[in-house]
């Protein structure tokens, strides 16, 4: 009996430890630790991958063509020298490192699953002016035209009708909290939101003022307040750094964070 009981206790504590609670996690302030200059590299930002040994990391830039068609640029971010190079393609730890990473359950349990919701709106695309012809002094609206009592004549309810135009809108959930939104393009999975290795168990994601909020299975949170405009967040292999993009209108700056357990 005592031996399950010590046995069912180093059960507990080795599971508290795989997952923490987000609160009792300590972070950082996260250090600038080197800055892209967005003038010397083509696209926006699409993905960022720690190596194995966190030494570097893997940084891919998109853009469209003419015709639509994705471009993709291949970086490698040296943490040593704060250099930046380029590379032919994507390495094989890099995709290995996105896949889990950017999924949608997380790595340690498949029940915690990131929800992904749509919802179609129909919106003007060029704004009428309020109250039509009557708010313009048309006397034909007030004296029984087409559109008598109304302020818009037929041929602007016609014109309106026309310039309106379908949204959709995709909305990553999970536990009620916002991970992403995007409208009227592609979802981006790992944009906005990391999962953290299978030994903490929690995700690191961008909120709506662009802070970096870790997040437990449970809900409980913890925000940098330091961080802003910040994108692409990304754990180490082993869960002990954090990092992340922050985005500026000619550069942006890798914040990188020590993260432990206490």
């Amino acid at each position: 009996m005592l031996f399950l009981s010590l046995a069912l206790g180093v059960w507990a504590q080795a599971l508290a430890t795989a997952n923490p609670d987000a609160t009792s996690l300590t972070i950082s302030t996260p250090a600038a630790v080197m800055e892209i200059d967005t003038g010397k590299i083509k696209g926006a930002p699409h993905r960022l991958a720690w190596s194995p040994d966190a030494t570097e990391l893997y940084f891919q830039t998109m853009r469209r063509d003419r015709s639509g068609n994705p471009q993709i640029e291949h970086y490698i971010l040296n943490i040593a020298s704060r250099t930046v190079k380029g590379a032919s393609q994507e390495p094989p730890w890099a995709a290995k490192y996105w896949a889990w990473k950017s999924a949608q359950a997380a790595p340690a349990a498949s029940g915690v699953k990131i929800a992904v919701e749509s919802k179609e709106q129909l919106v003007k695309s060029t704004a009428t002016p309020m109250g039509g012809a009557l708010a313009r002094g048309d006397p034909g609206a007030a004296a029984g035209g087409s559109a008598a009592g109304s302020g818009l004549s037929v041929d602007e309810a016609t014109a309106a009708a026309n310039q309106m135009q379908k949204v959709t809108t995709y909305t990553l959930r999970l536990k009620g909290e916002e991970l992403g939104v995007w409208t009227n393009e592609p979802v981006v999975p790992g944009l906005t939101f990391g999962w953290a290795p299978v030994r903490l168990g929690v995700v690191a994601f961008v909120n709506r003022s662009g802070r970096v909020v870790v997040m437990d299975p449970d809900g409980r949170k913890q925000e940098l307040s330091s961080s802003q405009d910040a994108l692409l967040p990304a754990w180490t292999d082993d869960g002990t750094r954090l990092g992340y993009l922050q985005t500026a209108r000619k550069k942006l700056t890798l914040y990188i964070a020590a993260v432990a357990v206490r």
